[in-house]
């Protein structure tokens, strides 16, 4: 891999030589493509894009270009090399030479470009694609399972190329015979067989609200899945939020990916390439990244995207998009560009005879006089709001949530609503009770459509209505909702929980906690309460000062990740020798210092701190041994839901506070109670031990680490910034059809049920 790397990276060094001796820019070399007669009779024009250019030069991802496009990006130098009169060196000016080194370096040395079937995967990274592959199965499995999309079947939803050319990409490059492309979404095997079959893997879904885009896309992933070892050495594909890409921080779409499968799926850590996997996988072709949602994204940011997805796009890198028709098109003018080689397709209207035929699939075998004729004027009768209603997959499950799971009486559906707007509003008023009905509570954990406890409807719509307002409210400036994510972990800093007041608060309490410790135990052992609260005040006070900084960073931190289950992991907890010397040696230090000062530099002191080292430096190598094992995801590491990922940063802060704070107040408390003994009496060592331990214990347990999202969660619970029990209420939301989970974040199960809540701003 490496070999051909560096063969494409001397190949595009020649390229770039090519265009500064003939003085054009990217931009001109664009422009000037397209009238470049091609060398074969008949051949259409073809326009170089800029993304296409930039792969070609990359001194850093360099592509694999395809010898159509080398032939013109060649010929046009050429020609305005002539045109201006310019004299090129040695071989630069040669076509035929130019066609010997496209060989020589990139076809007879370096065989297939990398992502052809035929490659070879190093046997650590073929494990660790099989880990993401199981893993990102169970999770869909299991969400394909919450939102029935196999019960009774796939809603019959038809798939066309778009008609709509400014989206599509010039004929040239877009696989032939792709004009006549007509899949169903009963039928994804056909979808999946014509992706496979394309030149370059890559589809565009587009629709208007509710249309079915996330459900195809699913159901693509698992058929992908499903038959993946049918065919060599093919990426796994992995559904991922593209309202979460920001291209100003990850300018590559690479870059994004190895951020995500690292925090999304940290088993993959636990494979033979460790912390290397994620990058290793992204940044070798083997992840098929499926953006869902482009159009949840700020105008300006869409246009941003288009642009860094052509130009992170390899030759044989594949890509999935999903977008509301209208945002979509307005991202492509905005960029003036479309997604290079993307296939586009748009679904067509549900007709009312093919949603009355799915509705009574859904049915019992014998539905009722009432839910006949319902049918049969859906089927057959004139125009009207439930027709109109139907012609999208939302309006049908929004039908049968409403009315079928629960064995609701569909009397209301046969009366006339004024239009398709009062009818869904009345679908979206009923859902939240029809589903708390139709599903009651279970305890068995096999019961995914249960939830755990029986929840009140109208708390239920209340809560769900303020998370829906503060995903929405205040609306972008071109009227979209600010996010359609729930991320638990940005709770606290969206709804600015951790205030200068809470972080004084904090601070306050640690030096209370520390002043009172200190007071009380050397008054009782000591008998001098004086004292005691001076040591008190001082270190409380200092202490304090570090926490309430330190918690200013908390909403803004990533969750972590820890587990202690034994099963499936390496061997277990080891002590780190290093860790523990680096410590040991500055709190060997530290303590000859004080006791210098204080009864002199005598051999004394030097024991003292000889002890300290030896004391510090074991039972911090042990510690960090302990949370370096926690930390260290096992294969079954499950980290991908929502849940799961709390339930993570939850352990990792336990965890790290009960060894690194555990730690800090037995070296600490030690040492100093030592010193204190040796030179005063062992009560007053004992009093001071005390004091040093609940100080450096204390401050170590709060501000060690780079993850506090649970601590700063909980802070916004305590506060009432977010509702208390939120966690087992979304659990409980999910499990009842209402959200649906992407990864460790959840979303409304429709963007429209999300809209509906939140209401105008």
């Amino acid at each position: 891999m490496r070999e051909d790397g560096d063969l494409r990276l001397r190949f595009a060094e020649r390229l770039r030589e090519l265009k500064d001796a003939t003085g054009i820019s990217v931009r001109d070399l664009e422009a000037a493509s397209v009238r470049t007669p091609r060398r074969r009779a008949g051949q259409p024009p073809l326009r170089l894009k800029r993304g296409t250019i930039a792969g070609m030069l990359s001194t850093t991802r360099p592509v694999c270009p395809e010898r159509e496009h080398v032939e013109v990006f060649v010929d046009t130098c050429l020609r305005k090399a002539a045109e201006s009169r310019r004299s090129l060196p040695g071989e630069l000016g040669e076509p035929a030479a130019w066609d010997r080194a496209y060989d020589d370096l990139l076809v007879r040395r370096s065989g297939p470009p990398p992502a052809a079937p035929a490659r070879r995967v190093p046997e650590a990274l073929a494990a660790a694609k099989e880990v993401l592959a199981d893993l990102v199965e169970q999770q869909w499995r299991t969400e394909a399972r919450l939102r029935s999309l196999d019960d009774p079947g796939p809603m019959p939803v038809r798939w066309r190329l778009t008609g709509d050319g400014r989206l599509l990409d010039h004929p040239d490059n877009l696989t032939p015979r792709t004009a006549p492309l007509t899949v169903s979404s009963d039928d994804v095997p056909a979808l999946a067989r014509r992706l496979r079959g394309m030149r370059r893997r890559r589809l565009v879904i587009l629709g208007g609200p509710g249309s079915g885009k996330t459900t195809l896309a699913v159901q693509l992933l698992r058929e992908l899945l499903a038959t993946r070892h049918e065919h060599d050495d093919e990426p796994v594909p992995v559904l991922l939020p593209a309202a979460d890409w920001d291209p100003g921080t990850f300018p590559l779409l690479q870059d994004w990916l190895t951020a995500r499968l690292a925090r999304d799926y940290p088993a993959l850590r636990a494979t033979e390439p460790g912390a290397r996997a994620p990058a290793a996988l992204a940044g070798r072709g083997h992840i098929l990244p499926i953006l869902d949602g482009l159009d949840e994204l700020p105008e300006a940011a869409r246009t941003a995207v288009i642009a860094a997805l052509n130009r992170s796009l390899g030759d044989g890198d594949q890509l999935v998009v999903t977008a509301r028709t209208s945002a979509y098109r307005e991202a492509v003018d905005g960029a003036a560009d479309v997604i290079t080689s993307a296939t586009v397709i748009e679904p067509d209207p549900l007709e009312p005879s093919v949603a009355a035929a799915y509705l009574r699939r859904c049915l019992p075998a014998r539905a009722g006089p009432l839910w006949e004729r319902v049918l049969a004027g859906l089927a057959g009768g004139p125009p009207g709001p439930l027709a109109e209603v139907t012609a999208t997959p939302l309006g049908l499950w929004l039908l049968r949530a409403v009315f079928i799971a629960p064995n609701a009486d569909p009397a209301v559906l046969l009366d006339r609503f004024p239009d398709a707007s009062a009818l869904r509003a009345h679908l979206f008023d009923r859902l939240v009770p029809a589903l708390i009905d139709a599903r009651p509570p279970g305890a068995h954990p096999g019961e995914l459509f249960r939830p755990r406890r029986r929840r009140d409807p109208e708390e239920v719509r209340r809560t769900l209505t303020t998370l829906a307002r503060h995903l929405t409210h205040p609306r972008g400036p071109d009227g979209s909702p600010r996010t359609r994510d729930l991320a638990w972990w940005r709770l606290a800093r969206d709804t600015g929980a951790v205030t200068p007041a809470i972080r004084l608060a904090m601070g306050f309490a640690v030096a209370l906690t520390i002043t009172a410790c200190s007071t009380i135990s050397t008054s009782i052992l000591s008998g001098s309460g004086a004292g005691g609260l001076m040591y008190g005040l001082l270190f409380g006070v200092a202490a304090g000062g570090v926490v309430a900084p330190a918690a200013r960073a908390w909403p803004g931190q990533q969750p972590g990740y820890a587990d202690l289950r034994g099963r499936g992991r390496r061997p277990g907890p080891a002590f780190l020798p290093a860790r523990g010397l680096a410590l040991g040696l500055a709190a060997g230090v530290a303590m000859v210092l004080m006791m210098g000062f204080t009864v002199g530099f005598g051999a004394a002191a030097y024991l003292a701190g000889a002890v300290s080292a030896l004391t510090v430096g074991l039972a911090y190598g042990f510690a960090s041994g302990l949370a370096a094992w926690a930390e260290a995801p096992t294969r079954d590491g499950r980290a991908g839901s929502p849940q799961a990922s709390w339930r993570a940063d939850r352990t990792l802060n336990l965890v790290r506070a009960a060894t690194i704070g555990g730690t800090a107040a037995l070296t600490s408390g030690l040492t100093a109670g030592s010193a204190a003994a040796y030179t005063d009496t062992p009560r007053f060592g004992l009093a001071v031990g005390l004091s040093y331990a609940v100080t450096f214990g204390l401050t170590a347990a709060l501000v060690a680490g780079r993850h506090h999202a649970w601590m700063a969660f909980v802070i916004a619970t305590g506060t009432g910034r977010i509702p208390r029990g939120l966690m087992p209420f979304l659990d409980d939301a999910h499990r009842l059809g209402l959200l649906r989970a992407v990864g460790p974040m959840y979303q409304f199960r429709h963007a429209e049920l999300q809209d509906h809540l939140a209401g105008p701003g």
